[in-house]
């Protein structure tokens, strides 16, 4: 039988087929192939055992979830103000994993004093503009998940829990159930879990604040640039055919970020990952 995996712990998964779970471990090959499951993963199990993973559209080694159609990252536009370093991190580590990135700007409400709708939508990133506290748009956010695995990822205060909340009552007291609960065990780290959602998948991804390119598996930086779409009209230009657009001779990009045709946050966010990443180690060429 197929299924998807919707939750692990301690070596056991729960599979979802057809509205039933089932209970399951993995078999002995998929330990000794060191196959790791994922929370998303579909595969093929029959009397208690999974027995093969099938193939992944994409990972998110961390938090640990496979097969995301979409990330929606939450903003918000003030209140408090937006941290953009965060938010373009995001964005390329959704991007490298093969992630469909989407930017939720909530608290519409509010004034939008760092541009934050201008600088994204220039650069052609989508986006819906919502309010979760008055419902604004929240329902063309629920048609945009149907059907969908998706999850949802931004820092505290965004409004996230509020925005959860308005597309999937359930689902917070579900989760809220299931914290509560682990505070008054002996564990208290939480998994990753799948929700069924509008003929999808709504995922519980706690901890979404370790923010590292490593575990991504992005150790070189010289890929960085292909990350920032509104690199490539000018990277061509450049003097040096390797420009990594810092300091460098004669580079067009950083021209264009003087002359305002590239945003100076989205480029100054990129050097800073540059040197985050830091140069690629010999044994990191093979991965």
């Amino acid at each position: 039988m197929e299924g998807i995996v919707i939750r692990g712990l301690g070596g056991l998964y729960e599979v979802l087929r057809d509205g039933r779970v089932y209970e399951c471990r993995g078999r002995g090959g998929l330990k000794r192939d060191r196959n790791i499951l994922y929370v998303g993963d579909r595969v093929e199990f029959d009397q208690g055992a999974i027995g093969k993973i099938l193939p992944r559209r994409n990972v998110l080694p961390r938090p640990p979830v496979a097969n995301l159609d979409k990330l929606f990252i939450v903003v918000a536009l003030s209140d408090p103000l937006p941290n953009l370093y965060t938010l373009d991190k995001l964005i390329v580590i959704s991007e490298h994993c093969g992630i469909e990135p989407v930017l939720v700007l909530n608290k519409t409400d509010l004034e939008d004093p760092l541009s934050v709708r201008e600088i994204y939508s220039s650069v052609g990133y989508p986006s819906f503009s919502v309010c979760a506290k008055t419902g604004e748009n929240v329902d063309l956010l629920r048609d945009l998940m149907r059907g969908r695995t998706c999850a949802f990822a931004g820092l505290s205060g965004v409004g996230k829990s509020t925005l959860m909340n308005a597309l999937a009552p359930n689902f917070v007291r579900q989760t809220g159930e299931i914290s509560r609960k682990l505070q008054r065990g002996k564990h208290t780290t939480r998994a990753v879990e799948l929700y069924p959602f509008e003929g999808g998948f709504l995922a519980d991804t706690p901890g979404f604040s370790e923010l590292e390119f490593s575990p991504c598996g992005l150790h070189d930086r010289s890929l960085l640039a292909d990350y920032f779409p509104e690199f490539e009209p000018y990277s061509d230009d450049c003097f040096f055919r390797d420009c990594a657009h810092g300091k460098e001779k004669g580079c067009a990009v950083r021209a264009a970020v003087e002359e305002g045709r590239i945003s100076r946050s989205r480029y100054e966010n990129y050097l800073r990952m540059y040197e985050e990443i830091g140069p690629l180690r010999p044994w990191e060429t093979t991965k």
